[in-house]
């Protein structure tokens, strides 16, 4: 028999009793489907439980078709449940902060004439336009039909604060330095930023990039394994020498807003943080790969994203 008592913050000590079952027959969506029993606000995407062990981190049970034999729970354990909060399908976070950009750049464009007064719009003004929407609706169609996420759900609070960052960066701040007579027809006429060569020359770039950045999301797809079996690491075009080769070829599209723009200050806003999240995750991943394989084989002698620099 299973006897289990689950605290979390503002709720009373509550106790679970599992009749007639070990702790190899007790899966964690049963806890979690008795706990939302007791507390019905804590629907199970909203709970994280976890269990405290003497020296050790606290463990989170977060595979739900694991028992709790599995994590080391045993009979009389105390567990730990935190309210993750109001939660929403983990797709709709992208869908959500990519919409802001595809809707903002056209619109700021068609708006600057109203807040700058009349102008003629530049070919980089309009290229701009046209790569930024493509990005995010690339983003888009890659998060409805080629990203699997490894999570159901998160929480309301992440996608607001994602959307601030997308919809704020890559919507209003570059509408605000780019969309503007400074970067129009008139102004750039003599100017290398007019050039066609130059303009359509980093387009391709740009372009290129995205490419080969889908690429790497269409083999990180096509070596996704069912939950719960081992991992397989990535092995195509680009991962032969950087272990997130996917945020390499996303850096350098955004590097090439940058360079286009001849260094606008909302493009180099964007490209500052996303650099910096990418780096961060890239560290992460490589420290996750050391563990899960063997660290001669892979990550092996591989930059975590940038070639001879990270």
């Amino acid at each position: 028999m299973v006897q289990l008592t689950v605290s979390t913050s503002g709720k009373p000590t509550i106790s679970l009793d599992f009749s007639g079952k070990h702790p190899k027959e007790v899966s964690v969506r049963e806890v979690k489907a008795a706990v939302q029993a007791k507390f019905p606000k804590f629907e199970s995407n909203r709970q994280r439980l976890t269990i405290s062990t003497a020296g050790a981190k606290p463990a989170a049970l977060t595979d739900e078709g694991k028992t709790l034999a599995d994590y080391g729970v045993g009979e009389g354990a105390q567990l730990r449940l935190k309210d993750l909060g109001k939660q929403l399908p983990y797709q709709y976070l992208y869908l959500w902060e990519y919409a802001g950009p595809i809707v903002l750049n056209p619109l700021a464009l068609y708006l600057s004439q109203y807040l700058w007064g009349p102008y003629e719009p530049s070919t980089l003004q309009l290229t701009v336009r046209n790569l930024t929407v493509a990005h995010f609706v690339k983003r888009e169609l890659e998060s409805l039909f080629v990203h699997q996420f490894s999570r159901p759900s998160i929480a309301l609070s992440y996608i607001v604060r994602n959307c601030a960052y997308y919809w704020g960066i890559t919507g209003l701040l570059i509408g605000l330095t780019l969309y503007r007579p400074a970067y129009g027809a008139v102004a750039l006429k003599d100017s290398i930023l007019n050039s066609p060569n130059w303009v359509y020359g980093w387009t391709a770039f740009i372009v290129v990039n995205e490419l080969l950045n889908l690429n790497t999301h269409l083999h990180q797809r096509s070596i996704r394994t069912p939950p719960g079996t081992p991992r397989k690491y990535p092995t195509g075009f680009g991962f032969g020498s950087i272990v997130c080769a996917n945020y390499f070829f996303e850096t350098l599209a955004v590097f090439g807003l940058v360079a286009v723009t001849g260094g606008d200050l909302g493009t180099v806003v964007y490209f500052s943080i996303a650099t910096y999240f990418m780096q961060l995750w890239a560290g992460q991943k490589y420290r996750r790969y050391k563990k899960e394989f063997d660290p001669k084989v892979f990550p092996g002698k591989r930059w975590k994203m940038v070639p001879f620099i990270y």
